[in-house]
């Protein structure tokens, strides 16, 4: 005899009945059993008696204890269940606070069914980490998880479509500038220009030239007239990557630029209008800057305006097997090798190391390894020796890890500091702050 497959729970917390039965009835069939609560003392109490369930679909306002309340409530209490808001208002307000909470998604009444059923579906897949390239609604180049990257494409699709200035923050190599290229390109302003501008690689001399752009003899070598990045950008969206790397005199006038939508070149005086989204990044906190004197309090509330932060690769290391398979099969395509795939000693080995230089560390890793590979399959031993003094060691501290790395492109750059920081694909400032950092005798 044949069995019936096993329902999926989905607990439904909505106070409006003839709402609960839609969804009730566009879900039975397609492998969902629904408990039905009508605000969030009753869904506390269902929950309580059995936290054990597939998703949660809850509405955000209910007079008895609103869903934002019952979200907190069950995330305090480590029942960590995806949940799906759902709300009658179109806010982007809501949806920020909702996924701030740990919600793993927003709708707005009406539900559209086939979204909701495909982030069911996304919810199921969940462990298996496929990667996702083009989401339905969000178009995305990188590879993530569900519970990696994933867990802020929801905060994307919310920002994308809107101008307001985004500031990313995270490690070097977590994919600041990808995130920052996927919010462009799924804007209005896609048609128009990303322009991506390093500060920390830029000399505290040139660097207003490079942003605002420069007369004809307004200083010695300024032999023609020279747009900078933001009249480049010009209705499209400025990256400015490493922004705590930028000097004070010239966050003055980055300030002026946000507030005034206009800029002077150097040596100029026309004023220039310019229609550009900011979308900065930086792998230092600017908080702590602004505490020091570092870094403007005023241009720190300007751009941060709608914060996001990205997680570390050795906490979301789910996406490991899938960045892995990605480089293995780039490289051995532009090499010509015929590399397939690793063995459980390959990636364990990886799967244990901290990674202090995130994705692009874990890129170089590969590469080497591809180099090396003396069969199809990677093996434990295509990994680089420098790595392997580091892989495994779970008990090693991080910040221990960076600067053992650290010092080891030193040796290898033979304490040549531009060539150790294409080693490590950091700047030079970069490295040098590290240098100060960890007190390192060079």
């Amino acid at each position: 005899m044949k069995k019936d497959p096993v329902l999926k729970r989905i607990l439904l917390v909505d106070d409006e009945e003839n709402h609960r039965l839609m969804l009730k009835i566009n879900l039975s069939g397609k492998g969902y059993e629904l408990v039905e609560a009508a605000n969030g003392f009753e869904a506390l109490s269902i929950i309580n008696d059995n936290a054990d369930f597939f998703a949660i679909l809850l509405d955000i306002k209910m007079e008895i204890m609103d869903g934002l309340t019952f979200l907190s409530k069950i995330r305090g209490m480590g029942i960590d269940t995806p949940v799906i808001m759902i709300s009658a208002f179109d806010s982007a307000g809501y949806a920020v606070k909702a996924l701030r909470l740990g919600a793993t998604d927003y709708l707005t009444k009406p539900v559209d069914i086939a979204q909701l059923l495909n982030l069911l579906e996304n919810i199921g897949n969940k462990d298996e980490a496929e990667p996702v390239l083009v989401d339905n609604e969000y178009k995305f180049s990188g590879i993530y998880s569900a519970d990696g990257l994933g867990r802020i494409i929801s905060l994307l699709k919310m920002v994308a479509p809107t101008d307001a200035t985004v500031l990313i923050m995270g490690e070097s190599g977590t994919g600041k500038e990808l995130i920052a290229r996927s919010i462009h390109e799924n804007s209005p302003r896609c048609k128009h220009p990303f322009v991506a501008v390093n500060c920390a690689a830029l000399n505290e001399n040139i660097i207003e030239s490079e942003l605002f752009g420069h007369e004809k003899g307004a200083f010695t070598g300024a032999i023609a007239q020279k747009k900078g990045k933001f009249e480049l950008a010009d209705k499209g969206t400025i990256f400015l990557d490493e922004i705590g790397e930028m000097p004070l005199t010239t966050q003055v006038k980055l300030l002026r630029v946000i507030q005034e939508k206009s800029i002077e070149r150097v040596g100029g005086e026309k004023i220039i209008k310019v229609d550009v989204r900011i979308i900065a990044a930086t792998n230092r906190d600017l908080k702590r800057m602004v505490e020091s004197g570092d870094f403007r309090e005023d241009l720190f509330f300007r751009l941060n305006v709608f914060p996001i932060k990205l997680s570390p690769l050795r906490e979301r290391k789910s996406e490991i097997p899938l960045l892995v398979d990605y480089f293995i099969k780039r490289f051995s395509e532009k090499m010509g090798k015929r590399v397939k795939g690793y063995s459980d000693t390959f990636l364990n080995k990886l799967k244990s190391y901290t990674f202090p230089g995130n994705v692009r560390e874990l890129e170089n890793i590969i590469e080497r390894a591809v180099i090396l590979a003396r069969g199809d399959i990677l093996e434990g031993y295509d990994l680089p020796e420098f790595n392997e003094k580091l892989v495994g060691d779970t008990d090693l501290d991080i910040k221990n890890n960076e600067k053992q790395l650290i010092l080891k492109a030193l040796e290898e750059a033979r304490y040549n500091k531009t060539k150790a920081a294409e080693i490590l694909g950091i700047s030079r400032r970069t490295l040098h702050n590290k240098i100060k950092e960890y007190d390192l005798e060079v």
